[in-house]
């Protein structure tokens, strides 16, 4: 053990290096200013006692560690040291990390909420629903006086990364915990790899025998158990599916699979009660509030398909899909992104996820859709050749308004399709009720589609789409027609940054308002550029896959999972199995 003190013989902090990299640690150390640190560099000849033996005779204030494969916050000593000098009834400082790839990119982050903690209900809440919010043993700093008084006890392990989390547990648990608001530790995933899946199998081995042993000695209450992976369905569920929905855009989402399920003898019904008991449930509401308990067989799909687009990659981190059966995402865009965050417990439903496409898709070229496209446009008697659909996501700011106003001078038709809210929803139905009082009935090339109308027809109808951050831009593509959206149109999701996010939706045109006109008056006479509308149009087609065999491989899933065998033989393979995806990283687990 190679003990060297930085600024002073008195040091303030105590660093502990385990495996770290000579190179970073130099560089960190020298752009700490004059923190008194004494960094400790743990060899092959130290054990994890003689660990432990450091910090009882250490002399130092505080404790941290610096570790391998982990990026840290030039300002982490200062910061967390900081937090604790200013709270004296806190002896463990914890940050909250982000998960990085490769190239540094976040995919995703955890921890708890900026509060004060017992280490106890840390360690319990974290083992109770399987989901690691206080990180390892860079993300802490603890006090070391209190250290020295804890009564350690190790036992014996032959795996490094047991000998670790014990080192953590024991600091965690006898103090209180403060969690700071912001991550000041990044840590990289590795990507999975045969050698490392056994290695994790025995890791997890090894973590629920010493959680056993913690609750063999009274310090917990509950011992950890690997998180069951496939679903434990009844062979006696009944052919009897339930779609919930609480809005009429969920409602068109689901119908699709709804109409192919009746012609495969299933009894359907839809619902707004989402707590109805049912036996087969199929949902698409954002999914971080609702737990599907009511239902012996559940699936999820996206709400939209922007959803959860200002925390992309990890959407799921805040919409949970562990609760849930199978979940189907729309095509490879959503595939990859899944892919990346599937490290997580919170991204895995039981059985697996599926690339099974996006219902709507199936309908793209009915002929209910043509027709009622028909019936209204011949009922509008549409003034021009080329038509705009303004569809935004909740209107808001009076953006209706600006989408008139810039447009209605031009030899184009302007359809308006506002979507069909509930009353919880009473201050955007308002702003569409005085919206359409303002300019119904005032410009003879301005047409009202009715809230209650599918956004599929509007699409049919539409030769482009304007919106602000609407999924309908994405579904404007499933048409093959281009969808603009308005970046510095407010947005009520966004108050903080008050304009539409739009991530890494590349599929999309985008301008700002001042710019509509003239990008649309492009579109019309199709000026803009053939390259242009087909670089984005290119782009959306990785947005769905499958088309026209959705809901077909959805309820073939369903079948498979559920369905009896008489025969008791296994059942056949069936081609939407290929289409399972798999995690790009290793699980992100208790111990990592």
């Amino acid at each position: 053990m190679d003990s060297l003190i930085k600024n002073s013989e008195s040091p303030f902090i105590s660093m502990i290096c385990l495996d770290a990299d000579d190179g970073y640690l130099e560089e960190y150390l020298s752009g700490q200013g004059d923190i008194h640190i004494e960094y400790v560099q743990i060899t092959d000849d130290d054990s994890y006692e003689d660990i432990i033996d450091y910090i009882k005779g250490a002399d130092s204030r505080y404790i941290c560690f610096f570790e391998a494969g982990h990026i840290y916050d030039a300002d982490r000593l200062k910061k967390m040291s900081g937090y604790l000098e200013q709270a004296a009834d806190i002896q463990i400082a914890v940050s909250p990390r982000n998960y990085i790839d490769d190239e540094d990119c976040i995919i995703s982050k955890a921890g708890l909420t900026a509060c004060i903690y017992s280490g106890r209900a840390v360690l319990e809440h974290s083992i109770l629903e399987n989901q690691n919010v206080y990180g390892d043993l860079s993300t802490i700093m603890v006090s070391t006086e209190y250290a020295k008084n804890i009564p350690w006890d190790i036992p014996d392990s032959e795996i490094d990364t047991i000998n670790r989390i014990m080192i953590l547990y024991q600091m965690l648990y006898y103090g209180r915990v403060g969690f700071l608001d912001a991550p000041l530790v990044s840590v990289r995933l590795q990507e999975r790899k045969t050698d490392r899946e056994r290695e994790y199998a025995k890791i997890a081995d090894a973590y629920r025998d010493y959680t056993r042993y913690l609750c063999g000695r009274g310090l917990l209450r509950t011992e950890w158990e690997p998180p069951r992976r496939q679903a434990d369905v009844s062979v006696h569920i009944k052919k009897e599916m339930t779609f919930f929905y609480t809005d009429k855009g969920e409602y068109y989402n689901l119908k699709p699979i709804a109409d192919k399920a009746v012609l495969r003898g299933y009894s359907v019904e839809f619902t707004e009660d989402i707590r109805k008991e049912a036996e087969i449930g199929i949902y698409c509401q954002h999914a971080n509030w609702l737990e599907p308990v009511n239902a012996k067989f559940s699936l999820i799909l996206l709400h939209d398909l922007e959803q959860g687009h200002e925390r992309w990659p990890d959407m799921w981190e805040g919409e949970t899909w562990d609760k849930f059966d199978i979940g189907i995402v729309p095509g490879k865009t959503w595939a990859d992104r899944w892919a990346k965050c599937a490290c997580h417990s919170w991204a895995n439903p039981r059985i697996g996820t599926f690339e099974l496409g996006y219902p709507k898709s199936d309908l793209i070229d009915s002929e209910e859709i043509k027709e009622r496209a028909r019936q209204i446009g011949d009922k509008f008697g549409m003034k021009y050749d080329y038509s705009v659909l303004y569809a935004v996501s909740k209107e808001c700011d009076a953006k209706e308004d600006d989408f008139i106003r810039a447009l209605a001078s031009l030899n184009v038709n302007l359809l308006i399709k506002q979507a069909r809210w509930s009353d919880a929803y009473a201050d955007v139905n308002q702003n569409i009720k005085e919206m359409r009082a303002l300019h119904e009935g005032r410009f003879d090339n301005v047409y009202y589609i009715e809230p209650e109308e599918s956004i599929m027809t509007a699409l049919e109808l539409c030769d482009m789409v304007v919106s602000d951050d609407s999924s309908v831009m994405a579904e404007a593509i499933m048409f093959g027609k281009p969808a603009l959206s308005c970046v510095d149109w407010l947005t009520p999701e966004t108050p903080s940054e008050g304009f539409a996010l739009l991530a890494d939706m590349d599929y999309i045109l985008k301008c700002k308002k001042v710019e509509l006109r003239e990008y649309v008056e492009k579109l019309s006479s199709h000026t803009l550029g053939a390259a242009v509308i087909d670089e984005v149009l290119e782009k959306g087609k990785y947005v769905f896959t499958n088309k026209g065999s959705c809901c077909d491989d959805i309820l073939d899933a369903i079948e498979y999972y559920t369905g009896e065998s008489k025969s008791g033989k296994e059942k056949p393979e069936s081609g939407f199995l290929k289409k399972k995806l798999e995690p790009l990283y290793v699980p992100c687990s208790l111990w990592n």
